[in-house]
This record gives structure tokens, sequence and C-alpha cells, in this order.
């Protein structure tokens, strides 16, 4: 399927405006999760095990932390066509764990379509080059009436 990706580049400043904005909050703080990169319509964050984040002994991380990790990648990636802001939520979150995720975990989320009213994204897990998870998840978009996307046709309102 052929990605849609936003016509327009991100604002210089918007790496450093997200890492800012989410520097305090709990997830990035406690479970050291690093927004790395923000490109048109992607995101790439990663998180380094620890005794928060892993099962026990077994220093395997979590597989509801791995579907938060999916779920905040693709956020990331939909907040590029937004300048940042974050007008949708979540509404369907799938995630297949293919393998155990024993290594810092690398994020790498993208956009595949989005409209007005809704996106579709997706999300690789990675270790050691390893794909640990594969996610899709769909957003529903709530802009306000002054909200404008500047989009490959002009401004849509």
């Amino acid at each position: 399927m052929v990605k849609t990706r936003s016509p327009h580049p991100v604002a210089p400043d918007l790496l450093d405006r997200v890492r800012n904005r989410f520097r305090d909050f709990p997830l990035t703080r406690d479970w050291q999760l690093s927004i790395d990169a923000l490109q048109p319509g992607a995101a790439t964050l990663s998180l380094v095990p620890t005794e928060r984040t892993v099962n026990g002994p077994t220093g395997v991380v979590n597989g509801g932390v791995l579907a938060t990790l999916a779920d905040i990648g693709c956020a990331m990636a939909l907040s590029t066509y937004f300048d940042g802001r974050m007008p949708f939520a979540t509404t369907d979150l799938h995630v297949r764990y293919l393998e155990p995720a024993d290594a810092t975990v690398l994020v790498q989320a993208s956009v595949v379509r989005a409209s007005l009213r809704s996106a579709i994204l997706e999300c690789r897990l990675l270790c050691d080059d390893r794909i640990v998870g594969l996610c899709t998840a769909h957003f529903t978009i709530k802009l306000k009436p002054e909200d404008k996307i500047e989009g490959s046709r002009g401004t849509l309102t």
C-alpha cells in the first residue's frame, strides 16, 4: 500500500517542541522513552529496558509496554500533520508480538492513509534489527472549526 505523506516538511523546531512537551510525561520520564526523530508522517522512538518495563528477571519488555510504545509512536507520527498538536484519539490498535523484546526497542511508526476524519498508521517494533512486533492503528480526528491542515490540494478546513 502506498503511504500517504504530508506534502509539507515538519517545522525545524518540531522535534524540540515535542520533546519539551513530553519531557515530564510519566512514560517518557519513568520509562526512559526517547523521541528520536520526527519526519512528515513518521516518528522514531526508542526505549531502553528497565526494571519498570520488563517482566521480572527475564529482561523481556512487557507486552503492554510494547502496545503503549506502538500507540505513542503512531500518535507522534500523526501529530506531524498538525504541527505537533494531537486533535485525535486512538480508536483501534492491533499488535502482533513476533519475538521477545529483550534489548533496546526501536519504534518506527508511519502514516499509511489520512483524511480529515481518520487515519491509519503502521508501526514496527525492533530489537537489534529483529522485528519483535508489528502494529496497525486507527485514529479518529476531531478538528476544531479554527483548525486547518495544509495539504497537496491547498488548505483543508
